[in-house]
């Protein structure tokens, strides 16, 4: 009886994780800006998204002093092509904008964001983590 619920586990698990890999975006476009500056701490910003139909967003970015960011690095994965990912460092966001030749801009696009910087959280990102 344990081997067969064992194998029913196995297969509800193994389904599920390709059922997973198929509701995420295929396209991605990965930015990675980097400097000499030492660092100290990452920020992993939570994921941001963009709607269906929306064609643009910005995301913004709290580790904003140039002499402070070390690395910082953008993934944004959409459904019909690779995004344009727009930024440098110590700007205060992240500018994306989907290229959807049919103009529908079907599915959420994924916007996933983290920095190093050499100085600790500043307070409004600490709002803003804690509101979501």
């Amino acid at each position: 009886m344990s081997r067969v619920c064992l194998f029913l586990l196995y297969v509800i698990i193994q389904s599920y994780g390709i059922a997973s890999n198929a509701v995420s975006p295929p396209h991605c476009t990965n930015v990675t800006k980097v400097t000499d500056y030492a660092s100290h701490y990452r920020f992993d910003y939570p994921a941001a998204y963009l709607h269906p139909g929306q064609r643009e967003a910005y995301q913004p970015l709290y580790c904003v002093r140039p002499t402070a960011v070390n690395k910082a690095v953008t993934v944004v994965c959409d459904w019909a092509a690779p995004p344009q990912v727009q930024y440098t460092l110590g700007d205060e966001y992240v500018h994306v904008v989907r290229q959807d030749p049919s103009g529908r801009y079907d599915g959420n696009a994924v916007i996933t964001t983290y920095q190093l910087c050499n100085h600790n959280v500043p307070k409004e990102y600490e709002t803003i983590v804690k509101n979501r």
